[in-house]
């Protein structure tokens, strides 16, 4: 079975582009492959529930990127590895979806097939 590997490095502000990202990710691990997602930068707030103001009545009209991470439990894309040198910012976030902290060396990138980065 081959091995993907995917490493966010955008937020929530990527918009459209970041739920295409996420989407095609889910859709790997759908079809078989062996797929773990690495975030890094901006991209580890994902792991952080947004805040939505309260006075806003009005449902969403697309599932939030969070939400999309969230859904990763059903892929088996869970933990979800975050970059050890993002540790710091991870303490400033309450992440509600399970992580693990890992270094991404040439010796782990190597047990993969392919590295895709969005």
């Amino acid at each position: 079975m081959k091995a993907v590997l995917v490493i966010f490095s955008q937020g929530a502000v990527a918009g459209q582009s970041l739920l295409e990202a996420l989407s095609a990710t889910m859709v790997l691990a759908t079809f078989g492959l062996n797929v773990k997602v690495c975030l890094m930068n901006e991209a580890v707030s994902l792991l952080q529930s947004p805040i939505y103001p309260a006075t806003s009545k009005s449902p969403q009209p697309f599932k939030s990127a969070y939400a999309m991470v969230e859904s990763f439990e059903f892929y088996d894309l869970l933990p979800v590895w975050v970059c050890h040198n993002q540790q710091a910012q991870l303490q400033h976030l309450s992440p509600s979806i399970e992580h693990e902290l890992v270094e991404l060396n040439p010796a782990l990138l190597a047990q993969f097939d392919q590295v895709l980065y969005w």
